[in-house]
């Protein structure tokens, strides 16, 4: 990424003009040599790697190559406007928006109805014309169930500690105010918080060996395969 005197991105390809109204060429960032670029107040910028919005709200890349990220919750939220009131729908109902937790166990269900759809058939043949399943066919949708169950325990199974009777009256004063046994208190339950959430995105990496390489799915894509 270039960037012109610390605050405007130039767009190799593309012309602009200098604050003396001269418009360059859209040829400038192959054309002209690294001095040429210094000169009229232009530096390359590194982006940082982009936090995996899976996970995070981000927005960027700012101008100096970083990203902000917020990390979405886990738990659903109930939406609330400025002033702590609830935000309703058009039905009178609060707004709730579903945390990573609700998305994933949805997805999970989903999957799982998907891999099961082709065999679908022959549980109806069963149900209606007493036709035997197919003994591979039924392991195979025994094994979905199964990891569809044991993915959800999964999500299901992390959950956020409960927050300490006196961390919101330590959390609100500023720090250099809190008395050591109150910085503990932040301390130790922001820790906790950002374990849990460190815990659920675990969920998404396969599992490895000492050399680093793949041992299996990751959790949260630990499905069965046809046949195997």
């Amino acid at each position: 990424m270039f960037v012109l005197n610390n605050k405007t991105v130039l767009q190799p390809g593309k012309s602009w003009q200098d604050e003396n109204g001269l418009t360059h060429p859209g040829n400038w960032a192959s054309a002209w040599s690294a001095e040429e670029k210094t000169a009229y107040g232009i530096k390359e910028v590194a982006i940082q790697a982009k936090p995996d919005d899976k996970f995070y709200w981000v927005s960027g890349p700012h101008i100096d190559g970083t990203w902000t990220s917020t990390e979405r919750s886990l738990e659903d939220v109930k939406e609330v406007d400025d002033d702590g009131k609830a935000v309703l729908d058009a039905d009178g109902n609060q707004v709730i928006t579903l945390g990573l937790k609700s998305q994933w166990l949805a997805k999970t269900k989903k999957t799982a109805n998907s891999l099961l759809a082709p065999t679908d058939w022959q549980v109806v043949a069963k149900a209606e014309r007493d036709r035997a399943i197919d003994s591979n066919v039924a392991t195979y949708r025994a094994a979905v169930i199964t990891a569809c169950t044991a993915i959800r325990k999964s999500i299901t199974d992390i959950t956020y500690p409960e927050t300490p009777s006196d961390y919101a009256a330590a959390n609100a004063k500023l720090e250099d105010d809190r008395t050591d046994a109150e910085k503990k208190i932040v301390s130790d339950h922001d820790a906790n918080v950002a374990a849990v959430f460190t815990s659920f995105k675990a969920l998404f990496d396969a599992p490895v060996d000492s050399d680093g390489k793949p041992t299996g799915n990751p959790p949260m894509y630990d499905w069965p395969v046809m046949g195997e």
